[in-house]
């Protein structure tokens, strides 16, 4: 495990570029997105894998989606889903997740990763018949049952990376949320990863005190983890962007620009948070 504490530079990416990545570190690479796309990312850059979102198997295989208790399917044309989310309940859907992530690993040649879209989606998934066979045979209630789901599959992930692993969290510090709304169990979580990520998007950044209260309430809540945000870049205004960089580093431990293409830019921003 890394040590919260250690030096490092204040700007990491998420990045599609090739050229971002000997400039920045960290630099994140989206190697298996929510559509179901895959790029094998550059050396050096940090593979990430979205795990449990998937629209394209979720259309090849509908009896992989999270559904609630009526059997609404979490998918883009249910309420609140921008991607189709798979139950992570599913033998097949974990195999899978576990497959991507040994691709990720051999493809870079690196010992890092990143997991992202490790989660139940929201309240009240998922109520498949994977799940509640798999609660009713551990004997737990279902709050239970999620996070001890997705606590499983973060661990034989983490027997898997011999390096660096990070793991993305839900926008939302609110003590009990992450358990209740989405199965994630930190306190557990905190011994099997190395640090989290938030992502805290907006498009223009035109007030700051959102994330203000967001990123302390991370700092409060993950208790010394290594934690950084990270915030969305592609086409945000300079100044706009610098003043949240600026806001959210004074409480995390780095912070990262996802998805913006100006090298210059990105540079400017990095100084700017090292105050040359």
């Amino acid at each position: 495990m890394s040590n919260a504490g250690e030096a490092r530079r204040r700007l990491g990416v998420v990045t599609r570029y090739k050229g971002h990545v000997a400039a920045f570190s960290p630099a994140f690479w989206e190697v298996k997105d929510v559509g179901g796309a895959w790029t094998v990312q550059p050396p050096g850059a940090i593979p990430m894998v979205s795990c449990f979102g998937d629209n394209r198997l979720g259309k090849a295989h509908p009896e992989w989606i999270q559904v609630d208790a009526a059997g609404t399917p979490a998918t883009r044309q249910s309420r609140y889903f921008d991607w189709t989310a798979l139950c992570p309940s599913q033998p097949a859907v974990r195999a899978q997740a576990v497959a991507w992530v040994e691709r990720a690993l051999k493809d870079g040649g690196g010992d890092d990763l990143r997991l992202d879209d490790v989660t139940f989606a929201r309240q009240g998934y998922c109520h498949c018949r994977a799940c509640r066979d798999g609660m009713a045979a551990a004997g737990l209630d279902w709050a239970t049952y999620r996070q001890e789901t997705l606590t499983a599959f973060v661990r034989e992930v983490r027997r898997l990376v011999p390096g660096r692993l990070y793991l993305t969290l839900y926008p939302d510090p609110y003590p009990g949320h992450l358990e209740d709304r989405f199965g994630l169990d930190v306190d557990q979580l905190k011994g099997l990863v190395d640090g989290f990520i938030t992502p805290v998007y907006d498009l223009a950044y035109a007030t700051t005190y959102w994330v203000e209260d967001i990123a302390h309430g991370f700092r409060d809540r993950l208790g010394g983890a290594l934690w950084m945000v990270e915030l969305y870049g592609l086409d945000v205004p300079e100044a706009a962007l610098g003043r949240a960089l600026e806001v959210a580093a004074f409480y995390a431990d780095q912070v990262l620009v996802a998805y913006d293409r100006d090298l210059d830019k990105l540079r400017r921003l990095e100084a700017r948070l090292e105050g040359k």
